[in-house]
């Protein structure tokens, strides 16, 4: 990823002039001009995408304006907005595809403490200096604006397009009643502290290969910033701790989430999921696992945001009849209830025969990038927040809410400013117990519980 896309005010002003090229670029087709007819070839983008890009991006800057800014904006900038994520992704994609040249690697973004908090790379000529956000453009070739506003429309009509929805779940697997089961969320940004989540993952599947456990890695999804394919390559695939060729004897499992879905979910669905190390999945974006002791549900709340695509809810209530003497661990993106942030709402309801029949024994979720282990709640005993995999904020300094049991407070102590530190869970199964770990990107445990199961 590169500074200045992660920087929010010079992305609005980036997407300000995004915004005016798209209505520059379908004017000038409509003229017949020679650079704006081989951007259209090249892009398959005509006059009719680029007014509906120009659309979206005039929302979006609207809509971004009256959103609440963090202080991690100024360096770590990952909108909740598909537009504004699409803009990120093909302004990343044209320069590292078109003007390589134009991307430096910084070391000293590393100099405190030997850790990049963010990013180690950046455009050569665009400072970030106080209030002086300068637009991407301004010193550039108007060509570059004009070949990223056609990827951007054609992002937008991907988003707009999306893949229909695969109604039919993976085939249910037997796992082990031993197993080991390595779980992250929000991990795909690539970012160099990413990587080194992923070489920690790694570490505990070569120690559980080691005790001759089965294992499993299961992302709760998001890869950055809009699911593009090209993205899936660059941020998630080479730092995933299961290598090309170990499919066959460690299983992988990726849910489908917000970002997945802001390119029409084309790239989770048809590059991800096609990926051998995947295979058991079978293009499917929800998915069981089950012992004699546990069923694990993996939902997709991508698809429709918040909420269950499909029937997947009908799904869930089939399973959990069908194996009454197996304890239910559902796994999901984004959260039913939050002490931080709301829009839980719209799932519970959906799974409310099995939340009010006090079926669902353990919950696992991202999307917050944060880590927390609540108190029971909905019947459920044990929900679990784990969305610190690969996105940058800062150290939380406020008192941990109510209703949490514990929340991870890791931070670096060297640097200006104070970073979260990255983590991930390893769950061992051991029979009706569920022994976990919650483990940081150094590879530290800070805090470790069992899962109980309740049916006898």
């Amino acid at each position: 990823m590169i500074a200045q896309l992660l920087n929010r005010k010079f992305l609005a002003k980036s997407i300000d002039r995004l915004k005016q090229a798209a209505a520059e670029e379908a004017a000038l087709q409509a003229q017949g001009d020679p650079q704006a007819n081989e951007c259209a070839a090249a892009s398959e983008i005509g006059a009719a995408d680029l007014a509906e890009a120009e659309a979206f991006l005039r929302v979006s800057l609207e809509e971004e304006a009256q959103r609440q800014e963090l202080p991690e904006d100024e360096v770590a900038f990952f909108p909740r907005d598909a537009t504004a994520s699409l803009a990120q992704s093909a302004m990343l994609e044209y320069y590292e595809t078109r003007r390589q040249e134009m991307i430096e690697t910084n070391a000293a973004q590393g100099a405190f403490g030997q850790e990049i908090y963010v990013t180690d790379r950046q455009l050569k000529g665009l400072t970030l200096r106080g209030d002086d956000h300068q637009g991407l453009f301004g010193a550039f070739e108007q060509t570059d604006v004009r070949w990223m506003a056609c990827l951007v429309a054609m992002g937008i009509r991907r988003f707009r397009g999306r893949r229909v929805f695969n109604s039919d779940p993976a085939a249910p697997l037997t796992i082990s009643n031993k197993a080991r089961v390595v779980m992250v969320g929000d991990w795909g940004s690539g970012l160099p502290r990413a990587r080194k989540i992923g070489a920690a993952m790694r570490e505990v599947l070569q120690e559980a290969g080691a005790q001759g456990r089965e294992q499993h890695v299961i992302h709760l999804g998001d890869v950055y910033y809009s699911g593009w394919q090209r993205e899936y390559e660059r941020h998630f695939l080479p730092y995933w701790p299961v290598k090309p060729g170990e499919e066959g004897r460690i299983a992988s499992w990726s849910l489908n989430a917000n970002h997945d879905m802001y390119s029409g979910g084309h790239g989770y669905y048809d590059h991800l999921l096609k990926d051998p190390r995947f295979a058991r999945q079978q293009q499917s974006s929800f998915f069981s696992l089950e012992n004699d002791y546990w069923q694990v549900l993996g939902l997709d709340t991508g698809y429709a945001e918040h909420a269950l695509g499909g029937d997947q809810a009908t799904w869930v209530n089939h399973r959990a009849d069908a194996v009454p003497s197996k304890d239910l661990l559902l796994l999901s993106h984004h959260q039913m209830f939050s002490a931080y942030e709301g829009d839980g709402e719209r799932l519970a309801d959906k799974l409310r025969p099995v939340l009010d029949a006090g079926r669902v024994r353990a919950w696992f979720w991202g999307h917050e990038h944060r880590c927390a282990c609540y108190e029971p709640q909905h019947q459920i005993e044990y929900p679990r927040l784990i969305g610190h995999g690969g996105v940058p904020v800062y150290a939380s300094s406020a008192p941990v809410p109510a209703g949490v049991r514990y929340e991870y407070k890791g931070k670096f102590d060297t640097g200006l400013e104070e970073w979260a530190i990255f983590g991930f869970a390893v769950l061992d199964f051991d029979d009706r117990q569920i022994h976990v770990r919650y483990i940081n990107e150094n590879g530290e445990e800070h805090y470790r519980e069992t899962l109980q199961g309740s049916v006898v």
